[in-house]
């Protein structure tokens, strides 16, 4: 189990969130070392809100994302206002708490910055796994299926069904298709917005860290 640590000093309050990293995400938030908040969980983002006491005090709320193998990568506070809601959804927004000096986190957080261009190429490289290794997986199955003689499955020879002809009005329609060139580009479109979107993300990322450190 892989534990992870963030802190912020926000309007005279200190706000700490603890994070185990595992199958099941346990997450704590504490305002001036009284728990507020507690959640366990198996999703890769946990929200969190004051309760008991704590509910009616203004504290906003904390989302505490997880990377895809389970380890704690980030905890943003948001503040209590008319868009909590929206931002505590989306993920926009917010403050970032500053992780533990030498954890997991901290060190993810100096690598990307550090190495801003790698960072990028991994995260496009994940969107070109998206992709490729459907078809790669798609085809081996294709593969494996024709290889054997599968037995011939009998069909019951059902009756003809006696469907009514529809007679459509003699209007003459447009005679038009999409130029080539088109269809082919929509054809390779479903290919290539996993990988731009991964390098938009990856971008976007890291400019919200730096503004977010700029910020702190």
């Amino acid at each position: 189990m892989t534990g992870q640590r963030w802190d912020l000093d926000v309007e005279g309050r200190h706000h700490r969130v603890e994070a185990d990293g595992s199958t099941r995400h346990r997450v704590r938030w504490y305002v001036d070392d009284q728990l507020v908040a507690e959640r366990t969980a198996m999703e890769d983002k946990i929200r969190l809100r004051p309760s008991g006491d704590a509910a009616g005090h203004g504290l906003g709320a904390v989302l505490v994302r997880f990377s895809t193998l389970g380890t704690p990568r980030r905890a943003t506070r948001f503040p209590p206002d008319e868009a909590l809601d929206v931002q505590l959804s989306t993920g926009v927004g917010g403050t970032d708490l500053v992780p533990e000096c030498g954890s997991k986190a901290a060190q993810h957080d100096e690598r990307m910055l550090a190495h801003p261009t790698r960072y990028t190429v991994i995260q496009t490289a994940g969107g070109v796994a998206t992709v490729v290794v459907p078809l790669l997986v798609a085809a081996l199955l294709a593969r494996v299926a024709f290889s054997f003689d599968w037995p011939a499955i009998p069909w019951p020879d059902l009756p003809d069904l006696p469907w009514p002809e529809i007679r459509l009005p003699g209007i003459p329609l447009p005679n038009w298709s999409l130029p080539g060139w088109v269809r082919e580009a929509l054809g390779y479109a479903k290919y290539v917005w996993p990988v731009l979107l991964a390098f938009l993300l990856a971008r976007a990322e890291i400019r919200r860290r730096r503004t977010q450190r700029a910020v702190r």
